[in-house]
């Protein structure tokens, strides 16, 4: 029999599906787009038969928005020495199993996604007089707990770099009709919709002409993250009051709704709110901002993500040192360590973060400032408690409240 190559995708349409095939040897690569609550059965070929050697079979499991999978496996794969037969599982859905957890002889292993996919693969190179390895697997998908300011574990103007996926919610935006890589920021805040500046949006108008970057971290290489991806923009939506005034801007933000859902991972998640601190003014807080744009004034934009922790402070301290202009809807932020750290052109649009409770809450947007890179600067951000009310009316049965 001739190696068969399998590049499939099926969709659930029963409730339950019982999917083999059979042939001497098989190498595929199988997709599967689960309906919620309609479980599949996925086998090895020749099921109750033995898997001919030489086989080696992926399954790529797809949840909608909101769900997860739950995968349950029964497993006999021999020799017993774990050294020719195996089932692989990435709870992330990798079809490259860099996250993998390996199976060997006989067992049964249940696992649920850590997001809405989920990957599963079986190898066989046993000679075939020893071939007795067969392998029966089940799928649902069902609702997922709501979720938000997760971060992977693992320079804005004079910053470091970020970890690699530390801020997931970073969002770099792209206008198609310039040649600038990133020319403002933002953060993911539900599965539809991107915050970012107002004063990013009257730049570039056109909703069609932007990009929404996710899950990127180096510029320079679209091979280091697993995880970036691209989304359109369909909708725009300015703050009705947003003003560009001399002395600075007012109620600078604004929501981009995406063309199609965002998919979440590892490196793409959405941010928290403060909906439960609304009246909370965080003053002399330890607060992170990010961003690919300049490492300080007027110099070079940088290819990797760049953080900088900085620290907040009280709008009255920052009305007389700063600007008289400064306003409730304003949050300030400054280099209490005279290092010099500080948002610069093209962060605008990207979040101010407090991170509590192991969580990552978003208190501002970065919207002005003056000579960024300057030790002991102030910038001044947009105040994301004062505009939960607009927020609420466009994202409001999308968000996680935590």
């Amino acid at each position: 029999f001739a190696t068969i190559m399998y590049e499939l995708k099926i969709t659930g349409l029963l409730s339950l599906l019982y999917i083999s095939l059979s042939c001497a040897q098989q190498q595929c690569t199988r997709f599967f787009d689960l309906i919620p609550n309609r479980t599949i059965n996925i086998t090895s070929f020749n099921y109750p038969g033995a898997i001919p050697s030489g086989s080696n079979c992926r399954f790529r499991l797809k949840a909608p928005s909101n769900h997860v999978i739950y995968l349950s496996c029964r497993f006999e794969l021999f020799p017993d020495t774990c050294g020719s037969e195996f089932l692989f599982i990435s709870r992330d859905g990798d079809l490259q199993f860099r996250d993998g957890e390996r199976y060997c002889r006989m067992g049964q292993v249940n696992r649920i996604s850590n997001f809405q996919t989920m990957a599963f693969a079986y190898y066989s190179s046993s000679p075939q007089t020893q071939q007795r390895s067969r392998l029966n697997c089940q799928a649902v998908a069902r609702p997922a707990p709501c979720d938000c300011g997760w971060s992977f574990p693992n320079r804005i103007a004079n910053g470091v770099e970020a970890g690699k996926h530390e801020f997931p919610s970073m969002v770099g935006l792209r206008d198609l009709s310039s040649n600038l890589p990133i020319f403002c920021g933002g953060s993911i805040v539900s599965e539809r919709y991107i915050m970012t500046a107002a004063h990013c949006t009257a730049r570039q108008p056109v909703a069609s002409r932007l990009l929404a970057l996710v899950g990127e971290h180096d510029l320079s290489t679209g091979a280091e993250s697993i995880y970036a991806a691209q989304y359109r923009i369909q909708n725009i939506i300015n703050h009705p009051g947003y003003m560009e005034t001399a002395s600075g801007n007012i109620n600078d933000i604004a929501l981009l709704q995406t063309a199609t859902p965002i998919e979440w991972s590892r490196g793409v998640a959405p941010i928290c709110l403060p909906i439960r601190q609304a009246e909370n003014s965080f003053n002399y807080q330890n607060v992170d901002i990010m961003g690919w744009g300049t490492l300080g004034f007027a110099a070079s934009k940088s290819n990797t993500l760049q953080k900088a922790t900085l620290l907040t402070m009280d709008n009255a301290v920052c009305r007389s040192r700063f600007n008289s202009s400064i306003t409730p809807s304003h949050l300030c932020t400054y280099d209490a360590g005279g290092r010099g750290q500080d948002s610069c052109q093209y962060d605008s649009g990207g979040p101010v973060i407090l991170r509590q409770r192991e969580r990552m809450f978003q208190l501002g947007v970065i919207s002005y400032g003056r000579a960024c890179g300057q030790p002991f600067g102030i910038g001044v951000n947009t105040r994301v408690t004062s505009h939960l009310n607009w927020l609420w009316r466009y994202i409001g049965g999308s968000v996680c409240v935590r």
